[in-house]
């Protein structure tokens, strides 16, 4: 960020130069608000940027956790057939 300077006061009674200095520094004040204004802008937008990705994730991973896999694997029917025909407790 650059630095203000403010321009020092003319102990000269030429008030037309004053007025001009203080105007110069006015002009140059104003200047570094707009650059502010904008670089503020920026940093909004990149932050409303990060919080829609953010909510996207989230999104994605609540979808990933209300589905689950209900599919039984070769081994998976094996195991409850296994235990379908030999209930556990029962001694053979």
């Amino acid at each position: 960020m650059s630095e203000i300077v403010f321009n020092a006061p003319i102990t000269s009674g030429d008030l037309q130069t004053q007025v001009e200095s203080m105007q110069t520094t006015l002009a140059s004040l104003n200047q570094q608000v707009i650059i502010l204004q904008e670089a503020l802008q920026e940093r909004d937008q990149k932050i409303k940027d990060l919080e829609m990705r953010l909510s996207e994730c989230k999104g994605v991973k609540d979808k990933e956790k209300l589905h689950t896999d209900n599919t039984l694997t070769i081994v998976g029917v094996l195991i409850n057939l296994y235990k379908f025909l030999f209930p556990p407790g029962k001694a053979a």
